[in-house]
């Protein structure tokens, strides 16, 4: 009998927003997300890039609530240096940047549609533990390629 299908990698996360081009404008020019004008399929016009292997998109959508209800968390190679960046710029840390764990760091800022983005340089510990999670077969390229084999 085969084993139930399991949710086991993260495809998108997409934001809905009542002032999307504002939200794609900070995330393009503020944190530097390479965000393209995207339309397909059945779906309005919107904002979208491929951050890894996971797609993000801000959609427009007039009765979107204000205030944003999610938390994003950005995996950042040089947070003293974007910190450095952010701050000349206007946007407020909601916390300084502080230690997280043994070798990593971390803050987190507010987006204009009130959603939480933690910033977060991850130290070797975390890489490691990403790669012994992706050779125990967590790697969405083998996943996909191991299941076309499988469908009909």
């Amino acid at each position: 009998m085969d084993e139930p299908e399991r949710i086991g990698f993260l495809s998108a996360v997409l934001i809905n927003s009542s002032q999307p081009e504002r939200l794609a404008s900070f995330y393009r020019e503020i944190l530097g997300l390479p965000l393209e004008d995207e339309h397909h399929g059945n779906t309005s016009p919107h904002y979208g890039c491929e951050l890894g292997d996971v797609h993000f998109a801000i959609h427009p959508r007039p009765d979107a609530p204000s205030d944003g209800p999610i938390r994003l968390a950005f995996w950042v190679f040089d947070l003293v240096a974007l910190v450095e960046r952010l701050v000349p710029r206007g946007v407020e840390l909601r916390y300084p940047v502080r230690q997280l764990g043994p070798n990593s760091l971390m803050t987190a800022i507010f987006d204009p549609d009130g959603n939480e983005i933690e910033l977060t340089q991850m130290g070797d510990d975390w890489v490691d533990h990403l790669a012994a999670h992706r050779s125990d077969g967590a790697d969405v390229i083998q996943t996909a390629r191991r299941s076309a084999g499988k469908r009909v």
